[in-house]
């Protein structure tokens, strides 16, 4: 399946009905959540819906992540959600997006993250604007990211171009941030814990190990990477 972080790539109705069937419940423009007020939706999929956020503290805006109330009310993601969550607030990097803050309102988890003013690799395919030499600077600056978290013990297990986060100028001061770390895999986690086969990652992505339900390292995400470059230099997805 297909988690979106700040794009969504279905039609309104479609998403309503999605969002019925998965337990999102949406908030409207000026709301008020876990004390941040909302002001659009940059996008939506399985795992929740992300909202542009004004921080309740700091003269900012933040992409501001409300996780489903299928996902809220499951035990055993909470507690990795939880761990993993601070686990990836620890992570800080240039090709990373930050993580400012997690949480619970009303028994609905959330989490508060950078805002990357701009789009996305696979949005940059589809519009066109993608090059071989712009998807040689995506993947080696995603490729960082990954070294960086990898000597750290943390896995993504999600890495797709939907997830490489561009903003700036197109060329070499474009900036690629990576995006959706803690997230895949808390729900990784405790899938494997309910269901046996069970995965997360994105299927034309996924490494065999993944697929198969072993346990995998970095060097699925190293995988997931190379099929992403495949992807964003043919426009094709690898198999």
């Amino acid at each position: 399946f297909r988690r979106v972080l700040f794009r969504s790539t279905t039609n309104g109705t479609t998403r309503a009905r999605h969002q019925r069937r998965i337990g999102l419940s949406m908030l409207g423009p000026g709301s008020v959540f876990a004390g941040y007020r909302l002001e659009r939706i940059l996008g939506s999929g399985g795992m929740g819906t992300v909202y542009l956020a004004r921080d309740p503290d700091l003269p900012r805006w933040d992409a501001l992540k409300v996780l489903s109330s299928q996902l809220s009310r499951d035990a055993d993601f909470r507690a990795r959600f939880v761990r993993e969550a601070d686990v990836a607030a620890g992570l800080n990097h240039p090709n990373i997006v930050s993580i400012y803050d997690r949480g619970d309102s009303d028994g609905q988890l959330w989490i508060a993250m950078q805002f990357v003013d701009g789009t996305d690799a696979d949005a940059a395919l589809q519009a066109g604007t993608m090059t071989a030499h712009r998807a040689l600077h995506i993947v080696s600056a995603v490729a960082d990211a990954l070294d960086y978290a990898h000597g750290r013990n943390m896995i993504h297990r999600d890495v797709k171009p939907a997830n490489f986060m561009l903003t700036g100028p197109i060329g070499p001061d474009e900036r690629v941030l990576l995006g959706d770390f803690g997230i895949a895999r808390a729900l990784d986690d405790a899938m494997h814990h309910t269901a046996t086969g069970s995965i997360v990652a994105t299927m034309p992505y996924a490494s065999p190990e993944a697929i198969n339900g072993t346990a995998v390292d970095g060097r699925a995400d190293q995988y997931s990477l190379a099929c992403s470059l495949v992807r964003l230099l043919t426009g094709k997805l690898p198999f």
